[in-house]
């Protein structure tokens, strides 16, 4: 016969695992928590232990070796393109559905002179025409080439100061994950609307070709001096046009719609927003702008995302 106490021992043990079971469980539970994504199309995704991940759309960082201010895009589907309706819409805007799978992080702000400078150790718009030499301005005369290179070299410096895990890169954005973040959920001509009339609390636009506003700008202004979309995010209509990652073909400029599209190639490179010397149909949400990888302006800058690695 076996002791009374020894059963006692062994039931004992046995109600530990499985307390202990219960609660790994319930930790596993807990980081696989169900969460809607930004635009509230009912797909659900699943929140992970990584701590680059989000929590909710809008969420803010600059866990950064610039304190550049970031702001969380959910993974979701949302319509990419313009209505036949839009006012000022163009031929290569049909509609497309995208899914984009994986949230990311895009800057609150467009890249400014001085952390470009920071990073580039250069002033490209240094005499200029048309140019604001201010700190807080956006960084313009960039090329796609050169904003390129500006994310290769900070996503350096980032893992090597211990600040970027292998799975994360700092990119340009997709044209996909572009339209989506300005979007913010709208699908409005602009981001909090469709009423022109509003736009100048926005953007900074008219400046050469401004319908009626002509002549009021002369260069972009400092970023954030205009209200942001429902996200947080500043100048996505007017200030400076913005480079994407897409190529695009200008004899073959379709919208690619899908899972995570991404256009590796092409003639020319998009970029999205309208600038400051815009009319308003320039600066919409739709709007899709291209040029030559090695073209630059004063109207023509970028906006830095932290994506997980493609």
């Amino acid at each position: 016969m076996v002791p009374r106490c020894r059963c006692l021992k062994t039931t004992f043990l046995a109600s530990c695992i499985v307390i202990l079971l219960l609660a790994e469980t319930g930790a596993v539970c807990a980081q696989a928590r169900p969460q809607t994504d930004g635009q509230n199309t009912g797909q659900v995704s699943f929140a992970t232990s990584d701590p680059f991940v989000g929590t909710s759309a809008g969420e803010e960082r600059d866990d950064n070796g610039l304190k550049l201010k970031l702001v969380w895009c959910p993974s979701g589907t949302f319509t990419m393109g313009s209505p036949k309706s839009e006012k000022g819409r163009e031929d290569k805007e049909d509609q497309v559905q995208v899914t984009l799978t994986r949230g990311f992080w895009i800057g609150k702000y467009e890249v400014t002179q001085d952390e470009w400078a920071r990073v580039m150790g250069t002033a490209p718009w240094k005499d200029q025409a048309y140019v604001h030499e201010r700190p807080q301005s956006p960084a313009c005369y960039i090329t796609w080439d050169d904003a390129r290179e500006f994310v290769r070299k900070f996503t350096e410096q980032e893992r090597r100061g211990g600040r970027l895990p292998e799975g994360w890169e700092y990119t340009l954005p997709t044209e996909a994950q572009w339209e989506y973040a300005c979007r913010a959920g709208t699908k409005t001509a602009f981001s909090f609307g469709d009423a022109e009339a509003l736009l100048s609390d926005y953007a900074w636009w008219g400046g050469l070709f401004g319908n009626g506003n002509a002549g009021k700008e002369q260069y972009a202004h400092e970023v954030g001096g205009k209200k942001p979309n429902a996200w947080g995010l500043h100048d996505l209509h007017g200030n400076v046009w913005e480079w994407c990652a897409d190529g695009m073909d200008p004899y073959d400029n379709k919208l690619t719609g899908g899972r995570d599209p991404f256009i590796a190639e092409g003639l020319w490179r998009v970029n999205r927003g309208g600038g400051w010397y815009y009319e308003p149909a320039e600066c919409r949400s739709a709007r899709r702008g291209c040029d030559a990888p090695e073209y630059c302006n004063s109207n023509l800058g970028f906006r830095l995302a932290r994506s997980p690695v493609r």
